[in-house]
């Protein structure tokens, strides 16, 4: 819970993949609403255009040069999402499911089906006492990766109060359950970085739980557990034609994170809070098997009716039970902060965080993520802006360093009430080494979107 026991159902990792603006808008027409019962969010169609179409197979353990990726190719396919919602006053829950087909002109071995879904639930049991849960997967294609929506991404674009936005991103209290389950939820990796330590296909999945009690009208205690997971999936995307590079022995086949502590915060004012948080995590993977106890301190404050902030830091302790290769940096001081805007028309969200270990299990060592997000939309225009960056860095951990960063950005017009079209460029670049093997990773992509919303377009 290192990144979340600051608040109630404070997002945990919020990792910025440069987004699919359709998938992004089917996430963002779905937060929004409050349909209840089972019904169709949307449906879309894309087509663009790649620098590489198969965007790497990972680190093979057979090959210390790292395998290469294929060449240019224009890309296409289809995805439809649905949802089933039940809001009743003190209780919130959703369900979300999005399967999408992709797949390029030429290099047709690599085509294949991509799948995600999400649970939100949030429960008011007293009126000081408040509970919350969320899990996701998802089985995609690593190129499917890079247009996922970010979880900040989406929380820059929901329709949401001042305070509520300063809630998901910088930690507080929420209005209601039902705001608190539409802007938060676990994430799904992967970051820029850790993309190099993947194969051709991921399954990852993720699911949180906590609990918050009021002592009183400005002290608050949490108490909460975060559990993670990703591995390498080859299913449906091993018909290579002749000559492309076939899957090999990954890095990363599985990892395994898990966290739980306890944090108690405190409002000085109604604009200012204070607390301090207490966690114990757990992580496995190839090389590595460790328990990390961290302890940290936070800050937060709302300047004004338009700018939060939130800082916090502390230090970890790294309790190595196993280090296949070298040896990482097993005590140092770990923090962050975020910062948000808002107006009438402008979102702009940012986040950076300093921990001793990936949400995932990746790594023990120093992570370091570096996030910001920005939506832009008129009041009555039917034109909006979006934009997103990430880099994150993994170092210290005895086997692996790498740096990675991620760009985003795109323009959207709805078409009418319930159509809409978007344009989205997207940039990925990884560098690092592997127990001293380079590899690098760099992807320029345009996509075209056109996507029918059933009950209507948010706006």
């Amino acid at each position: 819970m290192r990144r979340a026991l600051g608040s109630i159902v404070i997002t945990a990792g919020l990792f910025i993949p440069a987004c699919n603006a359709q998938a992004f808008l089917d996430d963002l027409n779905f937060r929004s609403s409050q349909l209840e019962g089972i019904h169709l969010v949307g449906v879309s169609v894309y087509s663009g255009y790649s620098s590489t179409a198969y965007p790497q197979t990972g680190f093979a353990l057979n090959n210390t040069q790292g395998a290469q990726g294929l060449g240019p190719d224009e890309s296409y396919g289809a995805s439809v999402s649905l949802g089933w919602e039940r809001n009743h006053g003190k209780s919130a829950l959703a369900v979300m499911y999005t399967g999408t087909y992709g797949g390029m002109v030429h290099y047709s071995g690599v085509n294949a089906f991509s799948q995600s879904a999400s649970v939100i639930a949030s429960r008011m049991l007293t009126p000081k006492l408040t509970f919350s849960v969320s899990a996701s997967g998802q089985d995609a294609t690593l190129a499917q990766f890079l247009y996922q929506p970010s979880m900040l991404s989406t929380i820059s674009a929901v329709p949401a109060t001042f305070d509520d936005l300063a809630a998901a991103v910088a930690g507080g209290q929420f209005t209601n359950a039902q705001v608190a389950s539409m802007l938060t939820g676990a994430p799904i990796m992967p970051t820029p970085a850790r993309s190099l330590l993947m194969g051709n296909r991921v399954l990852s999945y993720t699911a949180q739980a906590s609990l918050a009690y009021a002592l009183s009208s400005r002290l608050q205690i949490h108490v909460g557990s975060f559990a993670a997971a990703g591995q390498t999936s080859l299913g449906g995307q091993n018909g290579l034609t002749p000559g492309d590079v076939a899957p090999a022995s990954y890095v990363m086949p599985r990892s395994i994170g898990a966290d739980g502590g306890i944090g108690l915060s405190y409002s000085l004012s109604p604009r200012t809070e204070v607390g301090a948080n207490v966690d114990e995590n757990r992580t496995v993977n190839r090389f590595q098997a460790a328990y990390i106890s961290t302890a940290n301190a936070f800050f937060g404050r709302k300047m004004g009716s338009h700018w939060f902030l939130r800082a916090q830091g502390g230090a970890t302790d790294s309790q190595m039970t196993q280090q296949t290769y070298g040896a990482p940096r097993t005590r140092q001081m770990v923090g962050g902060g975020s910062l948000g805007f808002q107006t009438l028309s402008n979102t702009l969200v940012a986040t950076y965080d300093r921990s001793a270990s990936d949400t995932f299990g990746i790594a023990v060592g120093t992570i370091t993520t570096l996030n910001g997000a920005w939506h832009w939309r008129r009041v009555g225009s039917r034109w909006s802006i979006f934009t997103s960056v990430a880099q994150d860095q993994m170092r210290d951990t005895g086997f692996t360093s790498i740096t990675g960063w991620q760009a985003s950005a795109g323009v959207t017009s709805n078409l009418n009430s319930h159509a809409t079209m978007t344009a989205q460029y997207v940039y990925l670049n990884s560098v690092g080494t592997y127990l001293g093997a380079p590899s690098n990773l760099a992807i320029h992509s345009v996509r075209l979107s056109m996507g029918w919303a059933p009950q209507g377009v948010q706006r």
